[in-house]
């Protein structure tokens, strides 16, 4: 037990404002998608625009479309209209249609959402190979860390109750509170970075896993009002639990442990 007690003493260090930042950005996420490739609705007639203002450049990539799913549409041309709401378009070289929409609103939220919660910049995600390995090892080893915690936390539960005091106290029976919820959400967003390594792609076993990490199943699929709640209620205490993590990982850091 006091090997796995110091393992989790450093992971925590290593993964707590990881963990935070995690379900900040998720709540967030929420709200705020990233912009997709779809219907581009009344800019689709590019004739009808006024470019009087507009910015054009030819470009390989850029944060918004970095992505594979726009290789085929490379180099794109990207038009900033110079409007109020800063709005940009992105269209194809193989087509000349319009692919991406974005606005200055969509943007800017972004960084405090899809970008921070997929470790998402476009200098590690032009890399493909390197950011999907990136992912995949991180949320595994975020996986094993919380893993380690919640026997941690039970045995010490069941030994006799918990010795610990104030901020330690908090964390402990936070996180065994919070364990399921912090599993779940890990472990599902672990499988849903997997290439077909360990779960068949398109197989109902990762639909589930991807359903699981959205929370788009079931009842709360079918109720948006009730998902939003849960979505935000079960980041929320994920994050606050991570922060009492942190700030012990802080205390570790500047002085003895206690």
């Amino acid at each position: 037990m006091r090997q796995l007690v110091f393992l989790h003493r450093w992971w925590g260090v290593a993964f707590c404002l990881l963990f935070a930042m995690w379900f900040a950005s998720g709540i967030v996420m929420h709200f705020v998608p990233f912009p997709a490739r779809g219907d581009a609705g009344r800019f689709a007639d590019l004739r009808r625009l006024d470019r009087s203002h507009a910015t054009v450049e030819s470009i390989d990539h850029d944060q918004w479309t970095v992505s594979g799913e726009y290789d085929r549409d490379r180099p794109v041309t990207r038009v900033a209209l110079a409007d109020t709401d800063g709005t940009e378009l992105y269209l194809s070289a193989a087509t000349g249609d319009v692919v991406l929409v974005t606005t200055r609103r969509l943007r800017i939220l972004n960084y405090f959402a899809s970008i921070p919660h997929w470790l998402y910049p476009t200098v590690l995600r032009q890399h493909r190979a390197a950011w999907s390995a990136l992912m995949w090892w991180l949320s595994l080893l975020a996986t094993l860390g919380a893993a380690v915690g919640v026997i941690i936390g039970v045995t010490r539960l069941f030994s006799g109750g918990s010795r610990y005091r104030g901020l330690q106290a908090w964390h402990h029976y936070g996180g065994l509170v919070c364990a399921p919820f912090v599993l779940a959400f890990v472990f599902s967003g672990f499988l849903t970075m997997d290439d077909g390594t360990l779960l068949a792609r398109g197989s109902a076993a990762a639909a589930f896993f991807a359903d699981l990490h959205r929370l788009s199943f079931g009842p709360l699929a079918a109720q948006p009002m009730l998902r939003t709640i849960v979505i935000v209620a079960v980041c929320s205490s994920g994050f606050a639990f991570s922060l009492t993590g942190a700030a012990l990982a802080w205390n570790r850091l500047r002085g003895p442990v206690r």
